[in-house]
């Protein structure tokens, strides 16, 4: 066994044009991790703990870009930037017979199978299970839900369940139907950043954010007839044409223990991260021993734009290494106000 090694392409230029007003950073970059260190798949039966090997690359390539321009208007003082990155993330070169390192079970609930993976040719830590086409209405549509050759593909569904899709057409929902239904992996990171000054007043406004990822959210064990539900069951599937996207509440809880697309959520998110107002006493108690007495009030976390209706879209999640995205219930960050000073002498 050996360490892991990365190759890294940068190509990139810093400008300033306006007389230094506007600055553009620009990189692209192409990194492959090789030799990544992985833990071999054994039995349960050997008794002892996976040793780990060499195997496997990561390869990221992308882009970053950062823009800013600062500027005034008599004695207003403005600054505004704005910074963004493209990533694609590929697994390659996984020396295992299947070319693949299978996540871990028992993460969403109690007895859940694996869901996630990392696998040559695909983004690391992808989601991996079955698509669904909608819930059926009625027991004609259970009745008519048949592969090419005539073969009732759920005969044991009922009105109100989850019509799984058969991928591979051979008339039965098994692992050869499941695929990548969600990417961890974000397609592109965004920040925005706006400050200015007036006569001693100053501002700033953070914001930051993340587009094209997918989320994985389970708050239930869904191996027993008891817990909580999030206020998502109240469209769930009461009677004809009530709903196509949840389904019917069962004892058994036969929609959600098999791994779908029903669990996995956009994260995008645009995050409001600071804002903040000072104002500097010292440009009216002008002393000659007090370079600055300011006074500051600020709000963190200050608002979410998401679609994502979980606590926090913004979430990591791994007994594995390569697993993320994964939301199974964790404390949301608090929204916080401070009030403060600057002395300066």
């Amino acid at each position: 066994m050996k360490w892991e090694t990365s190759e890294q392409t940068n190509i990139g230029f810093d400008a300033n044009f306006l007389q230094g007003k506007f600055a553009v950073n620009f990189d692209w970059y192409n990194k492959t991790t090789k030799d990544w260190l992985i833990a071999v798949p054994i039995l349960a039966t050997a008794g002892a703990d996976a040793p780990f090997i060499n195997g496997g690359n990561v390869k990221n390539t992308g882009i970053e870009l950062a823009l800013n321009y600062r500027n005034k208007v008599g004695e207003f003082n403005y600054s505004v930037g704005v910074n963004g990155a493209y990533n694609k993330n590929k697994v390659g070169s996984i020396p295992t017979s299947d070319g693949i390192i299978h996540g871990a079970s028992n993460q969403l609930y109690s007895n859940a199978l694996e869901f996630y993976r990392a696998e040559n040719g695909f983004p690391i830590g992808y989601f991996w299970g079955l698509k669904t086409a909608g819930i059926f209405q009625n027991e004609a549509e259970v009745q008519n839900y048949r592969s090419a050759g005539g073969k009732q593909i759920q005969p044991t569904a009922a009105p109100g369940d989850v019509k799984f899709v058969d991928v591979n057409g051979d008339g039965v929902i098994d692992n050869l139907d499941r695929g990548m239904i969600g990417n961890p992996n974000p397609d592109y990171t965004f920040g925005i950043t706006l400050s200015g000054d007036y006569k001693g007043f100053d501002f700033s406004i953070v914001a930051s954010g993340v587009a094209g990822n997918d989320i994985v959210q389970s708050y239930r064990d869904q191996s027993g007839q008891f817990g909580n539900y999030t206020t998502r069951i109240l469209d769930r599937w009461h009677g004809e044409g009530s709903s196509n996207t949840i389904p019917r509440v069962t004892d058994d809880n036969r929609n959600w223990t098999t791994f779908s697309d029903l669990y996995i959520q956009k994260g995008d998110f645009l995050r409001i991260s600071n804002i903040t107002l000072g104002y500097d006493l010292g440009k009216v108690f002008k002393k000659s021993y007090l370079k600055q007495v300011r006074l500051y009030a600020a709000a963190l976390n200050v608002y979410t734009f998401t679609k994502y209706d979980g606590m926090d879209p913004e979430i990591g999640y791994g007994t594995e290494g390569f697993a993320s995205g994964i939301d199974v219930g964790y404390y949301p960050r608090p929204r916080t106000f401070m009030i403060g000073a600057n002395l300066k002498f």
